[in-house]
Formats: structure tokens, sequence, C-alpha cells
């Protein structure tokens, strides 16, 4: 589910020039990955939509000051990742129960086929332990998973999102996969 880094450079001026349908197909194009990275770092359906809503909104409101010579998803990713920190430091200040993403993750590589009914119950399963086990996990463990793992980025994609080295994005995931393998292991799993 990767995005397409060089969104087109025509569509962006558009956006800052004001033009309000080509910011609807602007969000139209980042809406699904946005809310899906919101919902990988958050945990919580209601709370990724809001995120990755208001992510729009600022983006709207400050698109005029974005630097077109530079890549827009990498700008953009930052407004979003910035949202969902503040709302998990409120979150922290009023706490709530949910968690989402692993079952947004798995029906995502699943697809919604048919299933048995004894084929469903596991996967119910499955999707409570690694839920579970993804929302011990830190968030910048969930955020890396996910830009590998759920979104499909490359290496050197990942490294320009969150402006640290490629060995460093290499080091960060196998650490975070080890640690959601550790705890899924524990809870009696053996893969996510």
């Amino acid at each position: 589910m990767q995005v397409q880094q060089e969104l087109s450079k025509d569509l962006i001026r558009r956006c800052q020039t004001g033009d309000r349908s080509a910011f609807s197909e602007l969000v139209g194009q980042l809406m699904r990955p946005a809310y899906f990275q919101a919902l990988a770092l958050l945990g919580n359906e209601d709370d990724a939509r809001e995120v990755s809503q208001e992510t729009f909104a600022r983006v709207w409101r400050s698109i005029g000051q974005y630097d077109a010579a530079q890549p827009f998803y990498p700008w953009f990713y930052t407004v979003l990742r910035n949202l969902a920190m503040n709302a998990l430091r409120s979150r922290r200040r009023h706490p709530q129960v949910g968690g989402d993403a692993a079952d947004a993750w798995l029906e995502t590589a699943a697809g919604q086929a048919d299933r048995e009914p004894e084929q469903e119950l596991r996967r119910q399963q499955q999707v409570a332990r690694v839920n579970a086990a993804l929302m011990q996990l830190s968030v910048s463990d969930r955020e890396i998973i996910s830009l590998k793992d759920m979104h499909d980025y490359a290496y050197k994609d990942i490294a320009g999102l969150l402006g640290i080295p490629i060995g460093t994005v290499m080091s960060r995931l196998y650490t975070a996969r080890s640690r959601l393998r550790s705890l899924l292991e524990e809870d009696g799993d053996e893969q996510p």
C-alpha cells in the first residue's frame, strides 16, 4: 500500500493556488494511506480518522508554505506524524480504550474473501493477538513496522520520511520485528 512518492507537481502547484478541485484530487490520492498510517500509529479507528482529516485541513491551510522543490509526501507525512504524536500525548492525559490497527492490517493483507466459520474464528483470534502485541510496542516500533510491513515502503523512502539513515531504518525495523515476534511467542503465536 505504498503511496506514490512523487505526486504530480502540477497538482501540487494547483493546490498552492487555492484550486479546491485539485486539493480534492490530492485528498483522494492520500486519504487511504494517511488513514492507515495514522491507524498504525494510534491503534484506534476514530483517532486515526480524526487525525487524518485534521492533517488535510492543516495541509490545506499551509500548502502555500510548502517548498515545491522538495518531495511532497515527506512534508505531508511530517504533518500527519506530528498530529498523531499530539493525539498520543493527549491520550496519555485522557486514557481511552481501543486498538484496531491489527484488524485493519490483517483485513487489508487477507482481503475480504468469504471464509468458513472456523477460518473466521481463527482470523479473529489472530487479529486479537497481533493487535494486543502491536499496542504493547512503542510508537516508534509501530511506526517503523507500519511503514515497511503494512505500507511496503522501501528502506530509502522510510529513511527520507523519518529523517534517519538507511542503516538506522534497518536496525530499528529488525529490533521492532524482534519485539513483536517475542510478544507473539509469549502469547503462543509464532508470527503475525
